[in-house]
């Protein structure tokens, strides 16, 4: 009996073949038409001019499944390998249903309705395993994709950890190189320093006019290059965390006298006014590293006379709110351009290459000046207009006593 029901399937599934043949025309138009009614609203990537070729396709699809009798799970497969949505495919197998159901005109319809059901459950489930297989490989391919990704992060981080390392390394035998240099240099200039202002006031016996001024150029030099050591000194000692700040009480405004005091034959000589202003309203003492603050000062003031060729400079100390005080240093100089008042507080850097040709330095005064600020817990801003002059504003927090 069963031997008999599967003839009988098969002689049903020959006849379906056949009216596929006979009737190949009309079901290629009603696959295209299914596939042009939902080109557009799924993912498919394909040109309305090759709907028919494909429609064509899947006749052939058809007809092999009828003539194997097999499940056509690769039928499946090739919907889902060409890009087809759910919708699509519901909409294929849905019009093969319609076709057979309008050329079949047999008895046994309910057997046609059987064989086609199974031919479209076959080719869901081939279409389903085919999404899942491509899913998988999707993911195996970015697993694979991160693993080698992470791998060579991994070797990159290890390199730039590397790096840094040997950086870090080559920066605390830079800043120690040059501490170390700065100290073994600074003891024989001040000797010849020492000799030279020894010349300058007579000790030796007086002086001709051209050999004083060849001994003032001597003092000037040293000097500069005194102040180059101790800059360098410095920024060593910033750089390796050796600076170490001493807090004690100090007056605001005598230290800005002794700062105007220090420099003003500087500024006279070339021609520019300089004087100070002390608000009353400052606390007589403060507490902070009067040397320090000093040194900022006497930094700025020293860069406010180097740019300045007319005019005048102000030095101001004052009290900008119950918790802060400021020092501030105006001048009339050249000025700085809004796209290099960022890069002058960097270590050894200028606003332009012609600036330290033309004025000399290395660059280190305001960099210095920032990160001595900074260590004490102030801040520094700049106002500037090229050719309007700068102003310097130095904010600390006001102590008073030992918290």
């Amino acid at each position: 009996m069963e031997t008999e029901t599967s003839m009988q399937t098969d002689q049903l599934v020959n006849l379906l073949a056949q009216q596929v043949e006979a009737n190949r025309a009309d079901l290629v138009s009603r696959y295209r038409q299914s596939l042009q009614e939902n080109l557009f609203t799924n993912r498919m990537e394909v040109r309305p001019r090759e709907l028919p070729k494909i429609a064509a396709e899947e006749v052939e699809a058809l007809l092999d499944y009828l003539r194997a009798s097999s499940p056509p799970f690769e039928y499946g497969g090739k919907f889902c390998a060409q890009g087809f949505s759910e919708q699509t495919l519901l909409g294929m197998v849905q019009t093969t249903r319609q076709f057979f159901l309008a050329h079949y005109a047999g008895s046994d319809m309910v057997q046609v309705l059987d064989v086609v059901g199974r031919y479209q459950v076959d080719v869901v489930l081939g279409f389903i395993k085919a999404r899942e297989q491509m899913i998988l490989d999707e993911q195996e391919r970015i697993r694979g994709a991160l693993q080698i990704a992470i791998g060579r992060y991994t070797v990159e981080i290890k390199e730039v950890q590397d790096l840094a390392q040997k950086m870090n390394e080559a920066n605390e035998f830079k800043s120690q190189f040059i501490a170390r240099m700065s100290h073994e240099l600074r003891t024989p200039l001040g000797a010849l320093l020492g000799m030279a202002e020894m010349l300058q006031q007579n000790v030796y016996g007086p002086l001709a006019p051209p050999q004083l001024d060849i001994v003032k150029r001597i003092i000037d030099n040293a000097q500069e290059l005194k102040q180059l050591f101790t800059e360098l000194l410095d920024q060593s000692q910033i750089e390796s965390g050796q600076l170490r700040l001493k807090a004690r009480h100090f007056s605001p405004g005598e230290l800005a006298k002794k700062v105007h005091t220090s420099y003003l034959a500087m500024a006279l000589q070339k021609g520019i006014s300089m004087r100070v202003e002390v608000d009353p309203r400052l606390p007589e003492t403060l507490l902070g590293d009067q040397a320090r603050i000093q040194q900022v000062l006497s930094n700025l003031v020293v860069n406010a006379i180097k740019f300045t060729k007319r005019g005048g400079i102000t030095i101001r100390v004052f009290k900008r709110d119950p918790s802060r005080w400021a020092l501030q240093v105006k001048d009339t100089g050249i000025g700085i351009a809004a796209e290099d008042q960022v890069r002058i507080f960097e270590p050894f850097r200028q606003a332009d290459e012609t600036t330290s040709r033309q004025y000399g330095g290395v660059g280190l005064g305001l960099a210095i000046v920032r990160q001595l600020v900074e260590a004490m817990q102030g801040s520094i801003q700049l106002e500037s207009k090229p050719g309007q002059g700068s102003t310097f504003t130095v904010t600390l927090p006001i102590r008073e006593s030992e918290d």
